[in-house]
């Protein structure tokens, strides 16, 4: 019987001890709970489609299979470029023939586009070849710098 006191006074022990500190346990924890809360909420995450996607784009450079384009106010005479709107149309000025040696004609042609998942756009629009359908992957998206990398596929038919 001795023994068996021996063995429970710890168990017991630490029972008193637990009734005793369960509030001070709750408290520890929901304050764990509300700073991880607080600090979560400072994360910004902002969908790769933000709003600085609605502007003019100038097309200015072709670097590792990425078109670089920075935003402008209006299209630039002799640049092509590209304007997409939130009611999911876009402006598009492209070479107009299919020849690119300069002089180089532009037109503005009116397309549309939609997101595909969270980095991946398609357009659509009319050139002198035909209807076009892009698929391109937004790698780098800030209020001054577009970077759009074209995904290539093939026609199924």
């Amino acid at each position: 019987m001795l023994e068996n006191q021996w063995f429970f006074a710890p168990a017991l022990r630490i029972a008193k001890r637990c009734n005793k500190f369960k509030k001070m346990k709750f408290s520890k924890y929901s304050a764990i709970l509300i700073l991880f809360l607080v600090l979560s909420s400072f994360h910004k995450t902002e969908p790769i489609t933000s709003d600085f996607l609605f502007q003019k784009w100038i097309y200015k450079d072709y670097i590792n299979e990425n078109l670089i384009y920075e935003s402008n106010r209006k299209f630039k005479k002799g640049k092509s470029g590209i304007e997409f709107n939130k009611n999911g149309t876009i402006l598009r000025k492209q070479n107009s023939g299919w020849c690119g040696t300069p002089p180089i004609e532009y037109e503005t042609v009116s397309g549309t586009w939609r997101k595909i998942s969270k980095s991946l756009l398609e357009v659509e629009y009319k050139s002198w070849n035909g209807l076009n359908k892009d698929t391109l992957e937004i790698i780098e998206l800030t209020k001054s710098k577009l970077t759009l990398k074209p995904i290539y596929t093939l026609a199924t038919e």
